[in-house]
Formats: structure tokens, C-alpha cells, sequence
């Protein structure tokens, strides 16, 4: 991807750098009220979200309790003002965010997570993100001119000031489906449209489970073979349809392991996607393990095990643990270099699983959707 500051391109000079956790996530430092805390980017998400530890120490008083809705889920949280964030070398002031308890991000992340920034940190500002670089630059909005290799996609809101987009599956009409940085899952699609078009037929599927603020929710999960976001085909995208579906202005929505097949330039306020095929996309990882897994200090939880798995013909169930990988124990390293990346090693492979009564299983990883 191209720097910033060249003529006709992007005005923003500086890049900030950014971790992909688990390779679906991003993660990066910023500033809240003079604190230095970690924080994700989540798109799909109108308002932003500070954690009810961080809002504990800065001495945030609650005005008011919201809900927070999401494509599959809702929840109660509180809302607090005026907090003052440095995010991408700017300091902006928002009018409002929502207190919620980010432990379970945070745990899932195996790293403190202390905030969340949603559309409104978006807002007003143009975000270049470079997925194979791991960096991201913001600019002024309408800083991005665009130019040859690069495709400007139109970006609205939804009933819920969901950011979207159109896309298209299978070859089908495009539809509006939510822009989600924020989604560890590269497709989600609602049950009504995987059954009104018959999506599923004669198509190899098992079960999953999706983890939010909101709590658990079970999907169906496949393989969707054509996604087409813009121009540009993706083949093969891991995709989950949630038993849940309350948007009622897109279908599906499109996750980071999708976008990261793309440079991206984001610009909300002038309704502006752009895109460029990457020319290293990150892999959508597809798991060949079947387990849903919740990570604790020193255990891997089972709070899913997918239908037909390797995991469920092994006989695990839910609330079994795992406490080794390979002879490697679980600890706060886990997801902080290639230690995770077990369940998505290729179909054959045999992984050593100790569990939580000390018995060593092994388990022989394969495509089971």
C-alpha cells in the first residue's frame, strides 16, 4: 500500500501500527483521558465502548442506561460523557459512549481490552488501513482521491446506524450487508436469506457458537464458495448464520478476514468505501478442530462442540478443559505468537490435547463443514 502524503492520494502523514490478534482482530494503543489502554475497532458498531474497569479509574459517572444492539444480539449497558480519546495521532472529544464489561473480549483476546471504537470514532476522518503491513492512517475526511487499481464502493447507514455496504453471494443480487471490522468471522448471513435462497442445499455444514457483550449464540456454519465485495470475487469464506437476526436493514455482514483481502480506505462521513485487491491478503482461517473455546488463565473451556467435528466423534463435550497443546501448557502466552494457531493446522494433522482431568487425547484435525 502506498504512504500517505503522496499528491492525489491520502493527506494523513503518519501511520500507527496495530496488532492482529488471532488473525482476525484488530488491536492497537490509544488514549483515553491521559491513560494508555488497548482497544479494538469494531465498525458494526454505531457508539463506542469503554469497559466498566477503565470507566471505574477514570471516575466516569453513569447518566443514563441504553441498549446495545448487534446483527445476532442485544444488551444493557450504561452511558457516560465527554471522554477525551487520541486515537491515530488526533485527539477528539466524544459526546457519549457506552459502559459495558469487556472481560469476556478481553479473555477471548488472551490481553486487556479497555475500549472498543465504534463508527462514531470513524466519523469526520478518513482510515487507511494496510491489513499486510499491520497499519492503519487517519486523515480528513475527503483526504483520499483514489486512483488506477482502486474501487469506491457506497457506504449507508441502516435502521441502527449500521455501516453498510453492498455485497453479493452465490452469484445472487447485491444486498445490503454491515461493514464489520469489528467481526472475527469473514461472512454472516441471516437464516431467512440462507433459506429463502436455498443456500445450504447440498451444502456440507456443521454447528458453531458466537460470542458477544451479549452473551453466546449458536450459527449453522459453511463454506460460502462466491462472495463478491465491489468487483472483486472471494472464493471460499468460512461463513456462520446465527440462529438470531435482528438488523432489519442488511442480510449479512461482511467480517475482517473478508476485508483483509483488500487494502481499504474508510471514509464514513463522505459515504465513501475504498478498495484494493491486497496483493497478500490474510488466509480466512477455517478450524478443523469443532471446538468453540473461552480462554482462561491457564485452561481452554469448552463452550461448544460443533456437530459432526473431530472434537465431538472424540467425545469431548462442553465444560471440558484443555490445559496442554503438544506438551505446551496454556498460559497468558496463548495468544501471543503461533501457540492458537493449532486448530487451523491442516486436515490429518494429530494434536496432542491434555484435558482437565490430565489425560492426554489425541485428536486428528479435518474438514468437517
Amino acid at each position: 500500500m502506498e504512504p500517505p502524503g503522496n499528491p492525489g492520494r491520502f493527506t494523513s502523514p503518519l501511520w500507527q501500527p496495530f496488532s492482529l490478534v488471532t488473525g482476525d482482530t484488530i488491536i492497537l494503543s490509544i488514549d483515553v483521558a491521559g491513560l494508555s489502554v488497548g482497544a479494538i475497532i469494531d465498525s458494526g458498531s454505531a457508539a463506542s465502548i469503554i469497559s466498566s474497569s477503565l470507566a471505574t479509574k477514570l471516575g466516569l459517572s453513569p447518566t443514563e442506561k441504553r441498549t446495545v444492539r448487534g446483527v445476532s444480539g442485544r444488551a444493557s449497558a450504561l452511558l457516560a460523557r465527554n471522554i477525551e480519546i487520541k486515537f491515530g495521532g488526533e485527539r477528539r472529544r466524544l459526546p457519549s459512549v457506552f459502559i459495558a464489561d469487556l472481560k469476556a473480549v478481553s479473555s477471548a483476546l488472551g490481553r486487556p481490552v479497555e475500549m472498543v471504537l465504534g463508527e462514531d470514532m470513524l466519523a469526520e476522518r478518513c482510515v487507511a488501513f494496510d491489513f499486510a503491513n499491520r497499519r492503519l492512517s487517519v486523515g480528513a475526511t475527503g483526504g483520499f482521491a483514489g486512483e488506477k487499481g482502486w474501487e469506491r464502493v457506497s457506504l449507508i447507514h441502516g435502521s441502527n446506524r449500521e455501516l453498510l455496504v453492498d455485497a453479493s453471494v452465490m452469484d445472487l443480487a447485491n444486498m445490503p450487508m454491515v461493514f464489520d471490522l469489528g467481526s472475527s468471522t469473514a461472512l454472516m448471513l441471516a437464516p431467512s436469506y440462507v433459506s429463502d435462497h436455498r443456500l445450504l442445499q447440498g451444502v456440507r455444514q456443521s454447528t458453531a457458537a458466537i460470542g458477544g457483550i451479549d452473551g453466546i449464540t449458536s450459527a449453522t456454519t459453511f463454506i460460502t464458495d462466491r462472495v463478491k465485495l465491489g468487483k472483486v470475487p472471494i472464493r471460499a469464506a468460512p461463513t456462520l448464520s446465527p440462529t438470531t437476526w435482528l438488523s432489519t436493514s442488511a442480510v449479512g455482514s461482511i467480517g475482517l478476514p473478508l476485508i483483509a483481502q483488500f487494502d481499504v480506505v474508510l471514509d464514513v462521513s463522505a459515504g465513501q468505501l475504498w478498495l484494493r485487491p491486497a496483493q497478500r491478503g490474510l488466509p480466512m482461517l477455517e478450524d478443523h478442530s469443532g471446538f468453540g473455546l473461552a480462554l482462561t488463565k491457564d485452561e481452554l473451556h469448552v463452550v461448544h462442540v460443533a456437530k459432526n467435528s473431530p472434537a465431538a466423534q472424540s467425545g469431548w463435550g462442553v465444560g471440558d478443559g484443555i490445559l496442554a497443546i503438544n506438551g505446551r501448557d496454556i498460559d497468558s502466552s496463548y495468544t501471543f505468537d503461533h501457540h492458537w494457531r493449532w486448530r487451523f493446522m491442516k486436515p490429518g494433522t494429530i494434536v496432542a490435547l491434555k484435558d482437565h482431568l490430565g489425560r492426554t487425547r489425541d485428536l486428528c484435525l479435518a474438514d468437517y463443514y
